[in-house]
Parts: structure tokens; C-alpha cells; sequence
């Protein structure tokens, strides 16, 4: 099929978006994509350089972030082969391969969203009391009860070579999605609802309540993206022509599961942090040995005495909302004299008032 001529002269672009190839579009948000998730580990990474520890969240936040730069890759891959462009201009002899790997990013999509669950249920657990724990372990547990399962969804089809069932031939297929949607749906308003119960035990202003809800609340957009995903799956499937259609899908795909792992830096924002500096450079730590503030200033010629701790430990500072309950906020003080002087003449008659006492 010949649907559009180019001068003399000028090569054809690498990737186009008309109407019966969508390539560039995949091509380009695939890539935006990738820049928004190696920007959600560079944010963890220099919070975590503040923070000064590793926790196990973070862990999880890297791995998935390699799953993630691993199915952009094989998405990328996927594009080349020839998704996204009508089945009249495949190149028949790349057609297997470009199943292969449409049929391989769907299983690391799945796999991306559990890490993301995963990974939000063990931050929440770093949040909770002891004798709490027990419900956001049960939110890992289902989060990675829904990860396992989806992947069997997604993997088993109709045939032998489940990676040739793309469109309505395979009837289950639709089932299938319809399924793993719905558990997504449930499981991430649990991740929702969680937080309102955590910070109603916290004592703060309504205000500051409603703050730290609205930071949390922000993964509740995940479920509209799921359910245009199930849409988009939903046309691929319903179409004659699914390696056309399918790029919509795919292009929501790759913003579902970037959003989702951008939306695990939420945790690093100051006001998650039990680890900050006010303008006199008094550190608030969760552990005394560690709490050791840097002056802001090296310029002071004056000995700045420690102020008395009150009954709220981080006073006089942009408080943080949550913190790890099961360590003492701690507040340490370093006193640095830059420059000392002492007049002769004082010391002289310091001297003179303290030698009466001693005859």
C-alpha cells in the first residue's frame, strides 16, 4: 500500500503517525516515558543520600525501575518490528518476532504494576504502629497475590503460541483483562483507603491532614488509567486490523506504568521526612547518633547557646506529618565557634575575682 510520496531526494522519516501508522506515537511516549521513570529514581537516589538509609521500599523502587527500562526497551524493540502500523504494511518475515515482544511487555507491564502495589504497601508498613502492621502486610499480600495471578492471566491464552493471540479469535482473552482490571480497581482503592485511616490516628490540624491525604490521594489517578487501558485493550481486541489499533493501547500502557512508579517518590518529599534543618541549624533526626546539624552559616563570630527542647520536638520548623513511629525524633545540636576573642584585661580580672575565694 503506497499512502503517501516523498521529493526527490528525501528519505523517509523513522517513525510516522497518519492514519495507518501510529509507530512515531508509540515511539515518542515510550520515550517520554522512560525519561519520567529514570527521573523517579534519580529523586530517590538524592533523597536517599539525605536520608542517610537504605529501607526496603527503595530497594523495591529500583527494581522496578530496571523491570520498567526493560519493557520500554522491548517496547521500542516492538515499534521497530512493526507495531502500530496496518497489518498491509508488516513485513511478514517480523511478524512472529513483533508478537514476541508485544506478548513480552504485556507480562513486564503486569509485572511493574505488583512492584509499584508492592512497593506502596512496605512504604505504608514504615509508617504503621507494630500492632498495625498486620494490615498493610496483608496489602503486600495481595498486591503480590494480584501480580501472580494477572501474569497467569496474561500468559495463558487459546493456543500453543499464545503470543499469535492478539484479537477476538481468542475469546478468553478479553475475559482475561476484564479480570485483571477489575482486581486492579479493588486493590488500588485499598491503597487508597489505607491512608485515611493512618493519618486520622495522627494528631494534626485538619489542614495538614488533608495535605498529606492530597499527596497520597494522587495515586488514585492509576484507576482511570487502568480503566482506559481495559478500554484500549478492549478495541485492540474488537478490531480486524489489532497491531493498528493496539498502539493506542500500548501508549496508555507505557503511562500507566510510569505514572505508577513516579507516584513511589511521593515518599521522599520533605514532608514525609523525619529529617530536617530550621534556620539555626537544629537537625531533627530519628537517631541521636546521626543527629548532628551543619550550620548554615560558618560566618559567626558569636557562641549561639542550645534552646530548650519543648514538648514538640520539631517546633519552629516546617514540621514533618509522618514519621516512623517506632523511632524517638531526636533533636542534636553542633555548636561550631569560628572565631574566639578573649581580652587579656578580662582574664586578668576573672583571675582577681576568683583568687580571694581560693585564700
Amino acid at each position: 500500500m503506497t499512502y503517501s510520496t516523498l521529493p526527490p531526494g528525501v528519505s523517509p522519516p523513522l517513525a510516522e503517525d497518519n492514519e495507518y501508522n501510529h509507530t512515531g506515537l508509540v515511539i515518542i511516549f515510550a520515550s517520554v516515558c522512560l525519561f519520567l521513570i529514570l527521573s523517579s529514581l534519580g529523586m530517590r537516589i538524592y533523597a536517599t543520600s539525605k536520608r542517610s538509609v537504605l529501607l526496603s521500599d527503595d530497594y523495591l523502587l529500583t527494581v522496578a525501575v530496571a523491570v520498567a527500562v526493560a519493557q520500554i526497551s522491548v517496547v521500542l524493540y516492538q515499534a521497530h518490528l512493526g507495531w502500530g502500523k496496518s497489518h498491509d504494511l508488516l513485513d511478514p518475515s517480523r511478524t512472529a518476532n513483533m508478537e514476541k515482544s508485544a506478548y513480552a511487555s504485556d507480562l513486564l507491564y503486569i509485572a511493574i504494576l505488583g512492584l509499584s502495589k508492592c512497593c506502596t504497601s512496605v512504604f505504608y508498613e514504615h509508617l504503621s504502629t507494630f500492632t498495625s502492621r498486620w494490615l498493610t502486610r496483608g496489602l503486600l499480600v495481595l498486591s503480590m497475590a494480584w501480580t501472580l495471578i494477572s501474569i497467569l492471566l496474561v500468559a495463558i491464552r487459546c493456543s500453543h503460541d499464545p503470543w499469535e493471540d492478539i484479537n477476538h479469535v481468542c475469546g478468553p482473552l478479553l475475559s482475561h483483562w476484564t479480570a485483571i482490571t477489575i482486581l486492579d480497581v479493588i486493590l488500588e482503592v485499598l491503597l487508597l483507603a489505607y491512608p485515611v485511616k493512618l493519618i486520622y490516628r495522627v494528631r494534626l490540624g485538619r489542614s495538614r491532614k488533608l495535605a498529606v491525604l492530597s499527596i497520597l490521594g494522587c495515586r488514585g489517578i492509576l484507576i482511570p488509567l487502568a480503566v482506559l487501558h481495559y478500554i484500549s485493550i478492549h478495541k485492540q481486541i474488537s478490531s480486524s486490523d489489532p497491531t493498528l489499533v493496539g498502539a493506542y493501547a500500548t501508549v496508555i500502557e507505557e503511562l500507566h506504568l510510569s505514572i505508577s512508579i513516579l507516584l513511589l517518590t511521593l515518599s521522599s518529599v520533605k514532608l514525609f521526612l523525619a529529617t530536617y534543618e530550621d534556620d539555626d541549624g537544629l537537625a531533627y533526626t530519628n537517631d541521636a547518633s546521626r543527629g548532628k546539624s551543619q550550620l548554615r552559616s560558618r560566618s559567626r563570630k558569636t557562641l549561639t547557646f542550645p534552646r530548650s527542647v519543648t514538648t514538640r520536638p520539631w517546633d519552629n520548623m516546617e514540621e514533618p506529618i509522618l514519621y516512623d513511629p517506632d523511632r524517638m525524633i531526636m533533636k542534636a545540636v553542633q555548636i561550631e565557634v569560628t572565631s574566639e576573642v578573649v581580652e587579656m584585661q578580662d582574664r586578668n580580672r576573672y583571675s582577681g575575682m576568683i583568687a580571694p575565694s581560693d585564700a
